[in-house]
């Protein structure tokens, strides 16, 4: 029985469009998985609602400061000490 090209094999023409469309639907799916990966990447690296970023410890001594845990003799030392200078005078 004779198929379009003419005998019961594929034509040259017949492999090229066949090797095609195996590439078009490899790339596709490529795609697919890099555009799933990156958009789950960037889920997971978003923060939670309501997260906070962690305090920094100047943060950390300046509220510890405003609540009153400590006084300002101590405030000071600590300040100095983070930013790696002698702490002032009394």
């Amino acid at each position: 029985m004779m198929n379009r090209w003419g005998d019961q094999y594929m034509s040259g023409a017949g492999w090229w469009m066949m090797g095609l469309m195996v590439l078009f639907w490899a790339a596709v799916i490529v795609l697919l998985v890099w555009a799933v990966l990156r958009i789950s990447r960037a889920i997971e690296s978003r923060p939670a609602e309501g997260a906070r970023a962690p305090e920094s410890p100047r943060d950390v001594l300046d509220r510890r400061y405003a609540a009153g845990q400590i006084d300002s003799a101590t405030y000071r030392e600590m300040r100095a000490g983070l930013e790696g200078r002698e702490p002032d005078g009394p």
